[in-house]
């Protein structure tokens, strides 16, 4: 079975030189279209229509979505510490803690356009 790389629709790769300030506004075109590079330029090269875009998270996306999973793991070690008696849930500070872990979930949930 080819891998994903030897059985390409498109095998020949052409090259071409940019300088820095025409390199990053290619690359804001291609980031603001939702599109890779390589389909930015061939479609204006070849004067197609650009493809469709890619759904992929943004930076900010992808840190949210990692800062709800830590925090979920920290949440879930407290309630485990409290099960098993080395913490005080009754505590304040522990209280206040785990008031602001839930009030950081929701603000990840919003962030990323989800109900809590």
């Amino acid at each position: 079975m080819a891998s994903g790389s030897e059985s390409r629709q498109r095998p020949i790769m052409l090259a071409a030189r940019f300088n820095e300030q025409e390199a990053e506004a290619i690359r804001q075109m291609a980031d603001r279209a939702g599109i890779p590079v390589a389909s930015l330029i061939r479609s204006a090269t070849l004067n197609l229509p650009p493809p469709h875009a890619v759904r992929r998270p943004t930076a900010s996306h992808k840190l949210t979505a990692r800062l709800l999973g830590e925090v979920g793991r920290l949440a879930e070690a407290l309630h485990a510490a409290g099960a098993a008696g080395t913490l005080d849930l009754d505590n304040p500070h522990v209280a206040a803690a785990l008031r602001d872990i839930a009030e950081i979930r929701t603000a990840c949930f919003l962030a990323l356009g989800r109900q809590p």
